[in-house]
């Protein structure tokens, strides 16, 4: 195993321990429905990792630097669809669905949600196509064969950690705040901070665009 690797993965591992839109969503969908619902989020953002990883060794990156417009587009949709996250945990009475629904729907929902988040989180989207080919040895193999290496390496990482997360904040809330009140105080702070995260990410590219011009 390289020395290259193992930075790669102790890289990944600083970043994810950073609250972004996927750390923040984990834990809002745990602290409102439960560890099996963070679970099942974190298996989503793992799914939509491992896509983005399929993509990335298609060379769907020089896509992206040929149509700047598609990549500004795709990280506008992914504002709109975390903060609509954002609201709904904001919103919510103590779980996204109501359990006259049944656990394979809530399952489902939280899977194909935490799908969504990765797929268009723009931070993602940015580390898989701009940072992480930066990791890759040239004279060591095929430019494919990096990509699926370490961007799978990434979607295990995801789904081991961020599964821990949930399981952990659920534990924890029914533990110390076992009243209803408080885990739904918990999960709406959880909505507020991955708005404010959103926000922070509009605000930085705002940012950008008027320093370029």
């Amino acid at each position: 195993m390289s020395g290259r690797y193992l930075f790669f993965v102790a890289t990944v591992v600083s970043l994810i321990a950073v609250p972004g839109p996927d750390m923040l969503y984990v834990l809002g969908r745990s602290l409102a429905s439960g560890a099996r619902a963070g679970c099942f989020s974190a298996a989503g953002i793992a799914f939509g990792y491992t896509l983005l990883t399929l993509l990335l060794a298609a060379g769907f990156q020089l896509v992206l630097a040929a149509f700047p417009a598609l990549f500004l587009g795709l990280k506008y949709i992914g504002v709109a669809y975390l903060s609509w996250l954002a609201f709904r945990l904001i919103r919510s009475d103590g779980g996204f669905e109501t359990l006259s629904r049944g656990p394979g729907r809530t399952d489902w929902a939280a899977f194909s949600a935490g799908v969504g988040t990765s797929l268009l989180n723009p931070k993602g989207l940015l580390f898989y196509f701009a940072i992480l080919p930066q990791f890759f040895d040239a004279a060591a193999g095929p430019f494919w064969r990096h990509a699926l290496v370490y961007g799978w390496t990434t979607s295990f990482l995801c789904l081991t950690l961020y599964s821990a997360l949930g399981c952990a904040a659920s534990y924890g809330a029914r533990r110390w705040t076992p009243e209803p009140t408080a885990s739904r105080n918990l999960s709406r702070l959880a909505g507020l901070l991955l708005l404010v995260s959103v926000m922070a990410m509009l605000g930085a590219e705002w940012s950008g665009a008027t320093a370029a011009h």
